[in-house]
């Protein structure tokens, strides 16, 4: 991947004496497979369609279990996810193993160095290519209760403001989206089999089981498995609800829905990404059976219609305000 911060970790990695070493929220670098050759080398990532590119270069993604000399990390886009990883990370340092982190200038380098410090004590820093490589060592400096209050605020609870089971780190955690929300005035009562495509923790997924009771079928699809395992905890209970953790883009969907929900991604991490909303719209469309129905949520200004008009044969736009717009599609 051409990521500054990834490239600066990578290389530095490289110069480590360590034998064990695992990377936290790891994507595909062309370097990882030098690093292999000379380390033994645990990856995890929550994320399919990184999964899936660390695979295709012979890479195994798993849970990072026991101890390590080395750990590695480029903080997510969410603060409060990262801090909960840097301190899930240092309970695998062995004593006196390194954490280092590499993160670009524009998106919080100098306040996770800070937050660094503050956890483990003393930090080594360097600059290069506008990001910052910082690092600590696991001693008796440790702040254990800090340590700990990261650990509980990144960890899976119910929040308040919708009732449902979420973390830091997902799509609109804290309380219901405005899109979902305005989806979920116009969907009609639901029968069959239903998908709810691009999940998250399941916010439209829990309204669908609580109103709708000839439901035969709930597939879940979502890519990042932490909130997949929140989807399920908001619709446990039901045995007529499966998961599927997929890249909705390149893997197979579930077929023959008699509906699909959809409130799709137009960003890739920090990136703006139009056209992984339209490749996702399109999978969509093609998971339906004939004269299955798609309810779809988007910001008004991005280009659904033109895929919706192609593949469906009835196309009718619910409502519009808000920067938001509620689409209906027959197949």
């Amino acid at each position: 991947m051409d990521s500054p911060a990834f490239n600066l970790l990578t290389e530095a990695a490289l110069e480590q004496p360590a034998q064990h070493i695992a990377v936290f929220n790891a994507q595909a670098h062309p370097l990882w497979i030098k690093l292999t050759q000379q380390a033994e080398v645990s990856f995890s990532q929550i994320f399919k369609p990184y999964v899936l590119e660390l695979e295709v270069m012979g890479l195994q993604v798993s849970d990072i279990q026991g101890e390590f000399e080395l750990i590695l990390f480029v903080p997510s886009k969410d603060k409060k996810q990262s801090l909960g990883w840097m301190a899930q990370a240092i309970n695998h340092l062995s004593n006196g193993g390194k954490l280092m982190m590499a993160c670009e200038n524009q998106y919080g380098a100098k306040s996770y160095e800070s937050a660094l410090k503050k956890l483990a004590g003393a930090t080594a820093s360097s600059s290069k290519s506008k990001c910052r490589l910082f690092s600590a060592k696991k001693t008796d400096s440790l702040n254990v209760s800090l340590q700990q209050q990261w650990l509980d605020d990144a960890k899976p609870q119910v929040m308040e403001s919708h009732g449902l089971w979420t973390q830091a780190g997902l799509f609109s955690w804290k309380s219901a989206d405005i899109g979902s929300a305005m989806l979920l005035k116009h969907l009609p009562k639901l029968s069959g089999k239903v998908m709810d495509l691009c999940c998250g923790y399941g916010l439209l997924a829990n309204h669908i089981i609580k109103h709708n009771d000839n439901v035969s079928a709930l597939h879940l699809v979502e890519a990042d498995s932490l909130a997949l395992d929140c989807a399920v905890q908001n619709t446990k209970g039901f045995a007529y609800v499966s998961t599927h953790h997929l890249d909705a883009v390149h893997e197979l969907l579930p077929k023959h829905m008699d509906t699909v929900v959809c409130n799709p991604p137009f960003h890739t991490g920090q990136t703006r990404d139009v056209e992984l909303g339209q490749h996702i719209v399109s999978k969509a469309c093609g998971a339906l059976t004939h004269g299955g129905e798609l309810y779809l949520v988007a910001n008004r200004q991005l280009p659904y219609e033109k895929i919706l008009h192609e593949q469906l044969r009835d196309v009718e736009c619910l409502a519009a305000h808000d920067g938001f717009k509620v689409i209906r599609g027959k197949k």
